[in-house]
């Protein structure tokens, strides 16, 4: 289901969009500083966590990044996945569907940007419509 297409400067990348958020009171919840995070706290030498199998891109969702209706305030995440099935992420994250509308846009560090494009469908799953998306990732 993966699908990325390069261009230039920019690509696509489809998947089905969830927001992942932590729960704070959650000892150790930002140690890994993302939901696929270990136990190790954070170093400058330690190699960043890997996405567990299936989840195409994920990016770091700020408290007013437009576009997202999610109720969280910083430090969540927009994940993509290949299946509807929702991503597996390490203890003290939760995952719901994200309620993306069509003015998403994320600026990254540096030069590089990620964009809804559109919706392609959602598909009904035990905690909500989750959407199969496609977005643009501008790299500057």
């Amino acid at each position: 289901m993966q699908s990325e297409i390069a261009s230039g400067n920019a690509s696509l990348v489809r998947g089905h969009a969830w927001h992942a958020y932590p729960d704070p009171a959650t000892p150790g919840v930002f140690a890994g500083d993302n939901p696929f995070g270990t136990e190790e706290p954070p170093a400058p030498d330690r190699a960043p966590a890997r996405p567990p199998q299936g989840v195409v891109a994920f990016w770091l969702v700020g408290k007013n990044t437009p576009g997202i209706h999610n109720g969280a305030d910083g430090h969540t995440y927009l994940i993509l996945t290949e299946a509807s099935a929702p991503p597996a992420v390490a203890s003290g994250w939760s995952v719901e569907e994200a309620r993306l509308s069509e003015n998403f846009e994320l600026d990254q560090e540096g030069d590089r940007s990620v964009r809804l494009i559109r919706t392609l469908g959602t598909t009904p799953t035990e905690r909500g419509p989750v959407a199969l998306c496609e977005f643009q990732i501008d790299r500057g």
